[in-house]
């Protein structure tokens, strides 16, 4: 099972379908809760730690985790304006998002492929799962704690 974790393919395949559920839940009006502000990047988390026993990072690859981080953290940020936190029907917080808060992310991951051929890197056997993950886990966590931020700013009650 651990393999599976391991690689970097089904790390891809399941990026893809989360933007793909970010994006359409981007375009629906939802309750914030607590727990679902939590519970993605603690799933991410915990794949990203399965994988750093078979992860032995070169100079190049920390530098490439980096900035990715970097980078992931300020356009999650910049992503974060496309969100528009409410006070809901019930009274407690609601957000809703556009089409365009995609584009931020996807703007993530060009640059992160960009960086990582910069610095030689041309072979998708190269890609590990911890270099897939973490840039997701980096905009998550911005936009978790954006919202956060925003219901408190805001003082509404999450769900």
């Amino acid at each position: 099972m651990s393999s599976l974790w391991q690689n970097p393919f089904i790390s891809l395949l399941l990026v893809i379908i989360f933007i793909a559920f970010l994006i359409y839940r981007q375009l629906r009006p939802r309750k914030l809760s607590r727990r679902a502000l939590i519970i993605f990047p603690i799933i991410i988390l915990y794949i990203i730690l399965q994988s750093l026993p078979g992860f032995h990072p070169d100079q190049a690859k920390l530098i490439d985790i980096v900035i990715s981080a970097i980078v992931s953290t300020i356009l999650g940020l910049l992503a974060c304006r496309q969100l528009h936190v409410y006070k809901g029907p019930s009274g407690k917080a609601m957000a809703k998002g556009n089409w365009t808060y995609f584009l931020w992310w996807l703007a993530a991951f060009i640059i992160k492929g960009v960086i990582a051929v910069m610095l030689g890197e041309t072979k998708t056997q190269n890609i590990s799962q911890v270099e897939i993950l973490l840039p997701v886990f980096m905009l998550l966590v911005t936009r978790n704690a954006y919202l956060f931020w925003k219901v408190n700013k805001l003082q509404l009650v999450l769900h």
